[in-house]
């Protein structure tokens, strides 16, 4: 990929891309992958997990479940694992601000899910792909008119994403057929969440929705602004995805506001500042709730539920996060900018440890078994301890690693930038 700012490499393409961009068919790397999908239905199991996109034996959005606090299950390799498959995912190229580009891969936050034997993903390249988990047997793939940058929501067998040709789609998962889909008339960087029979999204035109998952239809919808003199198309509005649980929905801006909704009437509740851009998500823990802001005020902060009241800031990094903080047993772990993933000590404030890798570390981490697994954007997939920070093991993938892990009875689904997606295991 061409060198960018980091910014804009977030940004990627506006809504007008589909028209400009040529889209390549998916080349298989693997002897176990397919080289074109299968027609049948998949097999899914009956939904057994309620009104809500979370499990305890799976996942099924980003970071788990509503409060973000879920991050797969074990038991994690305890040393090297092995690659078993990987699949190279269609690219678009485009000409950005004047720069030719080529996007590709899995991008921020574009996180994997699993339900039944099948584990899902969007793709920067502009599709959703349906594999056989362990084998990497592609099934079906759906096509955008953009690129699809976060991550998939799973909810009573279907999947929503956004995209950013503006649409919100919700998918059939086991054919791959498009159920309904509205145009929220900006990108969708957010990825979507259920709780509670509601669907959740923010996107680049400053709103927050929340939304009838089997109809599309809109339940409330509150303005958040960042959007105005400064911001730049493509990295404006909120591209969180809404951390929601006890009843409170949670969004930040590229105002650097994070505000409190109360998740079934829309009401504001209260806002507070983070001081620039904010991304990254926000994790509702215990009493509190956590979100990091970028470079103009690189400080990991937790806020109280009840008001909004900051109760520390953490001053560790001077180059900002991406990375959407997890939280377990009083700590924090967060990945920066500055190229190391971050320990705090969730009461205090203060730093435990750091671990340093080679590249900026977008990636949110996942905390199973304590043990720490995410990637870096200098390739490599890191598992480290979650109480020393000491390395137990890396492993080199091709391609810059910006997006988040999958990860399923210790089994690991992960995308580079350049177009990979991998199922490496032990």
């Amino acid at each position: 990929m061409t060198s960018i700012d980091r910014r804009d490499l977030l940004r990627g393409a506006t809504g007008g891309l589909a028209t400009a961009a040529s889209v390549s068919v998916p080349t298989l790397l693997t002897m176990t992958a397919a080289s074109s999908a299968s027609s049948r239905k998949l097999s899914l199991p009956k939904w057994g997990y309620g009104r809500n996109s979370s499990a305890k034996d799976t996942v099924l959005m980003f970071r788990g479940n509503g409060a973000h606090t879920f991050y797969g299950t074990g038991p994690v390799p305890a040393a090297q694992p092995k690659v078993q498959w990987r699949y190279r995912t269609a690219i678009i190229r485009n000409t950005f601000r004047g720069t030719p580009m080529t996007w590709a891969g899995t991008g921020w936050t574009g996180a994997a899910v699993k339900l039944g034997d099948y584990v899902f993903v969007g793709s920067v390249g502009g599709y959703v792909y349906a594999f056989e988990a362990m084998t990497g047997q592609l099934r079906w793939r759906l096509k955008g008119g953009g690129m699809f940058k976060g991550s998939l929501c799973a909810y009573e067998n279907r999947l929503y994403i956004g995209n950013t040709d503006n649409l919100l789609r919700s998918i059939d998962a086991e054919t791959g057929r498009t159920i309904w889909k509205i145009n929220t008339g900006r990108d969708l960087d957010s990825s979507p969440c259920v709780v509670d029979d509601k669907l959740y999204i923010a996107g680049e035109n400053g709103y927050l929705r929340c939304l009838n998952p089997r109809t599309g239809k809109q339940i409330w919808k509150k303005f958040v602004d960042g959007i105005g003199p400064g911001t730049v198309l493509g990295s404006n509005g909120s591209e969180t995805s809404p951390a929601v649980a006890n009843n409170e929905a949670y969004v930040a801006t590229y105002d650097g506001i994070l505000y409190s909704f109360n998740a079934t009437t829309g009401a504001l509740r209260w806002k507070a500042k983070t001081h620039d851009d904010t991304d990254a998500s926000a994790v509702i823990y215990d009493d509190f709730v956590y979100a990091c802001a970028e470079e103009k005020a690189p400080y990991l902060y937790r806020f109280a539920r009840e008001d909004g009241r900051q109760v520390w800031r953490y001053d560790g990094n001077w180059r900002g996060y991406y990375s959407t903080p997890a939280i377990a047993n009083d700590r924090v772990w967060v990945g920066a900018e500055d190229q190391n993933l971050h320990c705090v000590d969730a009461r205090s404030g203060k730093g435990i440890w750091t671990f340093k890798t080679g590249g900026g570390v977008w990636s949110s981490p996942c905390v199973i078994d304590d043990k720490v697994v995410f990637g870096s954007r200098d390739s490599h997939v890191y598992c480290v301890d979650a109480n020393t920070g000491k390395l137990v093991w890396r492993l080199k993938l091709d391609g810059r690693i910006i997006s988040s892990p999958c990860i399923v009875d210790g089994v690991i689904w992960i995308g580079t930038a350049i177009g990979y997606f991998y199922c490496i295991a032990a």
